[in-house]
């Protein structure tokens, strides 16, 4: 195998990253951040935009230095749409010399996969969630082309992710985990900004304040936190909770409707702060003293959990699925079991009265932060990784009778 250093092609490795929505969730945090932090002598990106959505994703890669090229919107299923955009794609990989074609999600991978292979590069596939193929959910036409159009490499965002994988994909000779690491410089204990943004909704500073994060969908579970603090009011308990975040990628608009009526309740009423999508969330994470994330279903990775973390904050987040991976049960944060809001009110109630528990968790919090999501590790894996794959695709060619075009 070539060595494994840009000396191999004489340049940069160029790398196409293809990106479906333009809107920022946390796949899409997680792509700039890495992208932000990618050493540029040894991997130089460009961006491909698939145009979903009404976000201003492609700008903020562009505020990176990045080119964005912003191809024609089309759905899936039409199939001239898609198969205009694969051309498009195709045309761009040639065009601009990429070496690598990496999809940032499955959806994205519907498409960079067969233009990657009609171009002859090799193609990865960043695996942010992933639904089995023995669950209802799997076995939908698109799931099932996701399965059935995997690429070269699987690059999983967690040990939970990477073992989904593992079982749909039997002998796939590239499957590697490829962690997100998190801006330690922007999510840090920030107690004036935690402070400011208390007073700029009226919020007392001695008053006790739970927070959850994230888009609002039902899997997420917000449904479970305004129970657990309905039961929590129900006993007297003093606090406040924040709901930061919205609905995203036109899911489930219905739910925040949902949510805002159970706040509306009698013992919630007052009670509760919906803040909507927020572009300073690590404020607010400041601002609470226990951030709460109660997903009902196995999160893959958990990126609120880590961001809240490395602000130096209480955690109670579900026992399962990535938070698993970063949470050492009462070290480092608190666990509670998925679903159960009688289980979260009892913690929530515990650490509440407990500061110096608080500050305690909080600090080894942001110490297993820096030692496990510093961002320019996490991007020199990444970039290990693309290289390898270019390097075992490059082996693999040379075998052939005919060269690589």
């Amino acid at each position: 195998m070539p060595k494994l250093t840009p000396a191999a092609p004489q340049r940069a490795l160029r790398v196409l990253f293809v990106q479906s929505t333009t809107e920022v969730g946390g796949a899409e945090v997680a792509l700039l951040t890495m992208l932000e932090n990618l050493e540029r002598t040894a991997v130089e990106p460009v961006v491909a935009s698939l145009g979903f959505g009404e976000g201003r994703l492609p700008e903020l890669f562009e505020g990176l230095g990045i080119p964005v090229f912003r191809l024609p919107r089309g759905r899936f299923r039409n199939v001239a749409s898609t198969a205009a955009k694969i051309r498009a794609l195709h045309k761009l990989i040639r065009k601009q010399e990429i070496d690598v074609v990496v999809s940032n999600g499955g959806h994205a991978n519907l498409f960079a996969r067969p233009a990657a292979s009609i171009a002859r590069r090799p193609c990865a596939w960043w695996v942010h969630g992933y639904t089995q193929a023995s669950l209802p959910e799997g076995r939908i036409p698109i799931a099932r082309a996701e399965r059935m159009l995997a690429a070269d490499a699987l690059y999983a965002n967690s040990k939970f992710t990477e073992q989904l994988l593992a079982r749909d994909f039997p002998g796939h000779p590239c499957i590697r985990l490829v962690r997100y690491g998190v801006d330690l410089e922007r999510f840090r204990p920030n107690p004036s900004a935690g402070a400011r943004v208390r007073k700029e909704e009226g919020i007392p500073a001695d008053q006790p304040l739970i927070g959850i994060f994230g888009r609002l969908q039902h899997w997420k579970g917000q449904h479970i936190f305004l129970r657990a603090a309905g039961l929590m009011a129900g006993r007297g308990t003093r606090f406040m909770a924040v709901v930061v975040g919205g609905s995203l990628f036109g899911l489930e608009p219905e739910y925040a409707e949902e949510l805002r009526r159970m706040a509306e309740e009698p013992l919630l009423a007052g009670r509760v702060r919906f803040l909507g999508n927020r572009a300073n969330p690590e404020d607010w994470m400041n601002a609470c003293d226990v951030v709460v994330h109660a997903s009902v279903e196995p999160e893959p990775w958990g990126l609120v959990v880590a961001e809240a973390m490395a602000c130096g904050r209480t955690v109670l987040a579900s026992a399962a699925g990535g938070p698993l991976e970063m949470i050492d049960h009462k070290r480092t944060g608190w666990l509670t079991a998925p679903g159960d809001e009688v289980a979260m009110a009892a913690w929530l109630e515990v650490l509440l009265a407990n500061p110096a528990l608080r500050a305690e968790l909080g600090g080894a919090a942001r110490r297993h932060a820096e030692e496990e999501f510093e961002p320019h590790r996490a991007a020199a894996v990444f970039s290990t990784e693309l290289w390898r794959l270019w390097a075992t695709r490059i082996e693999s060619m040379q075998m052939l009778t005919e060269p690589v075009p």
